[in-house]
């Protein structure tokens, strides 16, 4: 995987926060929708842009609710990001390093969400119309 301290400290808040979403709904994994609820609880600028297209955390989270339904899980030891998330976080290192950028921020994953396209939370961002162009306009 990449360097964690490559992350700034908003998008490393983000990613526990998607760990702790994760955790809540009795998920084994974290997926692009945990990532999606985890900017959403924050106050990063990534969550203001999505915030500001129209994009509403309890909206969010109920649409993901019910594209999921509830997941009982046996309790582990530890929560394993999906393949999806592992391609997010790349798209997340092209982009910074596309824009030079030292750190991965909280408006790379946004951007690595919807450039990945397959996951939950595009799929949510979508039906909020938001799209990677709308995203960057707003930036």
């Amino acid at each position: 995987m990449y360097p964690f301290e490559r992350f700034s400290d908003d998008a490393k808040t983000v990613l526990v926060s998607a760990q702790q979403a994760a955790e809540s709904a009795r998920h084994s994994y974290i997926g692009t929708e945990h990532v999606l609820l985890g900017l959403l609880r924050g106050d990063s600028t990534a969550a203001r842009i999505l915030v500001g297209l129209g994009v509403d955390e309890t909206a969010a989270a109920e649409t993901i609710g019910r594209v999921l339904g509830r997941n009982e899980r046996i309790v582990i030891q530890q929560i394993i990001p999906t393949a999806q998330v592992k391609k997010v976080i790349e798209l997340s290192f092209a982009v910074a390093e596309r824009e030079s950028s030292p750190m991965v921020t909280p408006e790379h994953l946004v951007i690595g969400m919807l450039e990945e396209g397959g996951g939950v939370a595009a799929h949510v961002l979508g039906d909020m119309g938001v799209t990677l162009e709308r995203f960057q306009e707003a930036r």
